[in-house]
């Protein structure tokens, strides 16, 4: 109980910095700021990247070399917690999802504005991750937690207090990023 009520208190703050960093970035000429602020993060040799695979199902009777669904998100962090990166979902027979990300950290949990193409469609919204030892955890809803479209055009939760990590069930282990074969995760 203890280590939810810290959990809610960090999520609060990081909610209120990440909609202050992006009344800012987004109010004073709009994406430059932004553009400008990832570039400065993206300098910081901070990097940590996280990788999850799992072998697609597909008919025995067709021979699919690399048949698999991946998952990969690469965080730069910078010491003044200012953080940016890439979220990559790539599932091996659908659409696939990209997005950049920028946004804070406390060094636990980050959050972010995710800039995702999915099909021909852009849209920003705002996700939430916590580093937990050697692995990111991915937050989500049990129960539907309402976003808001703000002015910004930007998709928020009304409640980010109601999001939770699910350690058991899903998460990304960290890999080295060196490793990471890029043609198929980006």
């Amino acid at each position: 109980m203890k280590h939810m009520k810290k959990q809610n208190i960090i999520v609060t703050v990081l909610g209120v910095l990440i909609v202050i960093l992006v009344a800012v970035g987004v109010r004073s000429s709009d994406e430059n700021k932004l553009t400008e602020l990832r570039d400065e993060v993206l300098i910081s040799n901070d990097q940590m990247c996280f990788l999850y695979e799992d072998e697609a199902q597909v008919d025995p009777e067709f021979d699919v070399p690399d048949a698999y669904n991946r998952e990969y998100v690469e965080l730069t962090m910078s010491d003044d917690g200012n953080v940016a990166g890439t979220h990559n979902i790539i599932p091996f027979e659908k659409d696939s999802n990209f997005a950049t990300l920028i946004g804070v950290t406390d060094g636990s949990f980050v959050n972010v504005i995710a800039t995702a193409t999915e099909e021909g469609e852009t849209w920003r919204e705002q996700r939430i991750y916590q580093i937990d030892d050697d692995k990111l955890l991915v937050g989500y809803q049990p129960m539907y937690v309402p976003r808001y479209e703000n002015e910004n055009e930007i998709f928020m939760y009304e409640d980010i207090n109601k999001i939770v990590f699910e350690t058991e069930e899903f998460f990304l282990p960290k890999v080295d990023c060196d490793s990471v074969d890029k043609d198929t995760v980006l």
